[in-house]
């Protein structure tokens, strides 16, 4: 048997990601990696914690996306909420991807606080200025669920599910 934490990317070469930091935290490994968005056009940045467990190669951890509001990053929940001891206990991992595509130089992204860089807008935007890069649910719903599954294998991809926020 391995640590459910082994399951990853750790015991093989990959090309389509960079791993920018591992800790260990609450008994598990806290990664935060950034990879080539095909739905932003830009580089996403994600953080992804799994739970020390004594699994099988064939064991699924349950997994929950943490979404950020606005002004915020993966790094926001990680650093200030103190929810890994309770992740383990339950043994279940959790991912917290940024709240929005960094670098699209869209004229006019980094004017306000409350728009564009950080904004947390989990939406695909219609305008023509923003709709290339600004495609934040179908990263959150379709490709990150996707990049999970092929580098996560042991994150349980059948309890995945699209859910509506609260308005």
């Amino acid at each position: 048997m391995k640590d459910s934490s082994d399951f990853c990317w750790f015991d093989r070469k990959i090309t389509n990601m960079e791993i920018k930091s591992t800790v260990k935290v609450a008994g598990g490994k806290l990664v935060r990696f950034s990879h080539q968005s095909t739905e932003t056009g830009t580089p996403m940045t994600c953080s992804v914690f799994l739970p020390a467990a004594e699994v099988s190669a064939d064991a699924k951890n349950p997994y929950i996306v943490y979404l950020s509001g606005l002004t915020c990053t993966d790094e926001n929940v990680c650093q200030k909420s103190g929810v890994f001891k309770k992740l383990s206990e339950l043994k279940v991992a959790f991912v917290a991807p940024d709240t929005s595509p960094r670098g699209a130089q869209i004229e006019g992204e980094d004017d306000s606080w409350d728009f564009g860089t950080g904004a947390g807008f989990y939406v695909d935007a219609t305008a023509p200025k923003w709709s290339k890069n600004y495609r934040m649910y179908s990263y959150v719903t379709k490709e990150l669920p996707a990049f999970l599954a092929e580098h996560y294998p042991v994150l349980d991809q059948s309890r995945y599910q699209n859910q509506r926020m609260p308005f």
